[in-house]
């Protein structure tokens, strides 16, 4: 069982994303001990571990403690989270995982957020993954337009969302329901998108393309097999 310790709200605008306050953000215990565990996912930085007291959450820790780029960027991923948080409809959660709290390791402290399984109760795979290995098929097709829909329909511009940053949940008889687990906010970009549905719009549909390009590689791929 996991214990839970909320902090006072910071009280910073989200605007100001650079000092935003994370105080917010629950501090879990007792600490984990992930070394000797395999990880169920890994990045070019980060690795993902099944959180040890609970198969429903998982736990991200860097691949390396000494990574000052990579502690940049998990803090980072805190203050993206905030931000949707405070800025975002409610409805953005439903595409985006929950995030539990921070959590002190035996590798470093680790973000827990609410682990993907599928219908059957396995892990959720990859976008990526999935289309190197079984191609774009018609379901998959359908999740992916339903993915880009909800994101127009929540002017989330995302920032990198490559096949790579989505996961696949089957929800059983070949319907599948898409999770962007990264990226989820254009940093360079986001001040522009709120103030000018224009630009907005504009440059959603430049990153939704990129998207579709990449997803179409993957494709092939797979098509003119190994």
């Amino acid at each position: 069982m996991i214990t839970r310790r909320k902090a006072s709200l910071g009280g910073r605008d989200a605007d100001s994303v650079r000092v935003m306050s994370l105080d917010s953000i629950r501090r879990l215990s007792p600490a984990l001990s992930l070394a000797g565990l395999e990880p169920f996912a890994k990045g070019s930085k980060r690795l993902c571990y099944v959180h040890p007291g609970d198969v429903n959450l998982c736990v991200k820790v860097l691949s390396r403690a000494d990574d000052k780029l990579g502690h940049a960027e998990q803090r980072k991923e805190l203050e993206d989270y905030q931000l949707l948080k405070e800025r975002g409809p409610e409805t953005v959660f439903d595409r985006i995982p929950v995030m539990v709290g921070i959590v002190a390791t035996d590798l470093g402290d680790g973000i827990v957020y609410r682990i993907c399984r599928d219908a059957d109760g396995r892990i959720s795979r990859n976008l990526g993954d999935l289309i190197r290995a079984h191609g774009l098929t018609p379901p998959l097709v359908g999740a992916i337009d339903e993915l880009k829909q909800w994101q127009r329909e929540q002017r989330l511009l995302t920032r990198d969302t490559g096949p790579h940053n989505v996961v696949a949940v089957s929800l059983g008889s070949n319907e599948w329901k898409l999770v962007i687990i990264e990226g989820w906010v254009n940093r360079k970009f986001r001040w522009l998108t709120r103030r000018h549905r224009t630009f907005a719009e504009y440059m959603m549909g430049r990153e939704l393309r990129k998207f579709n390009r990449r997803v179409a590689g993957l494709a092939r791929m797979h098509d003119r097999g190994p």
